[in-house]
């Protein structure tokens, strides 16, 4: 993920985060990705959403 800012220069001031989707929560995936500082985003039907745990703070990149 370091190398973004690089690849993509447009992005060098940017802050930037990482996130994971699924389409289920297995018992350590999600909590693996968070545990990285990445968003876990599930989807739900025709939508989707963060299911973080409270207090969760997101690596910035």
């Amino acid at each position: 993920m370091n190398m973004a800012k690089t690849w993509r220069p447009k992005y060098k001031g940017s802050t930037l985060y990482g996130a994971v989707a699924c389409l289920t929560k297995h018992a350590g995936s999600a909590r693996m990705a968070e545990n990285k500082g990445l968003f876990v985003i599930r989807a739900t039907g025709k939508s989707a959403h963060l299911i973080n745990n409270p207090g969760f703070k997101p690596v910035i990149f």
